[in-house]
């Protein structure tokens, strides 16, 4: 029995799923280097704590999280938030966090949170970042990113958020990955 060798080879399903996807302007693998986010605007939430957001639905077309360096002075001044609209998860990369957490029925958490440790803040409760005595930079991460980005998440400052990162200019189109051939 003779076998055709006229025969093309068949997409894998994961070429027919990134053919699939809508093409836009900013959604493309990237390298993003510390010297990119560190020059990045800083977004001020409370006296002492600064954030520089480098992954978000407005600067990047990010559907499912946003992600930044947030940065704390050691006497930093009170950040509380009731976690509503997303998860977020702190990495401490430099430092010491402090988290307060108060649930529904009002008990009251506290954690110290160590250079290398994680923290998972899922939504449902309030928080409190309090000053450590030590300058300190989380990384964090928030899932799911609304479809409005930062601009309707409850926050009075949210609109303000989101016009800053629309504006902060699109990620630069040149990576540097190697193409195999």
């Amino acid at each position: 029995m003779a076998v055709s060798r006229s025969r093309k080879p068949e997409k894998s399903k994961g070429a027919e799923i990134r053919a699939s996807v809508q093409k836009r302007e900013n959604r493309f693998p990237r390298h993003i280097a510390h010297g990119e986010i560190a020059t990045m605007p800083r977004y001020r939430f409370v006296k002492g704590m600064e954030s520089a957001i480098f992954i978000s639905r407005e600067h990047d077309e990010s559907r499912f999280y946003s992600q930044g360096l947030c940065f704390h002075d050691a006497d930093m001044d009170d950040l509380e938030w009731d976690e509503v609209s997303w998860d977020e998860a702190f990495y401490c990369m430099k430092g010491q966090l402090v988290i307060l957490v108060d649930d529904i029925e009002g008990n009251t958490a506290e954690f110290t949170i160590d250079e290398g440790d994680h923290f998972w803040a899922p939504a449902g409760y309030k928080y409190t970042l309090r000053a450590s005595g030590v300058d300190s930079i989380n990384f964090w991460t928030m899932a799911p990113v609304l479809h409005s980005g930062w601009r309707d998440t409850g926050d009075p400052a949210g609109p303000a958020y989101s016009d800053m990162l629309s504006r902060t200019g699109k990620p630069p189109k040149k990576t540097n990955r190697k193409r195999k051939r």
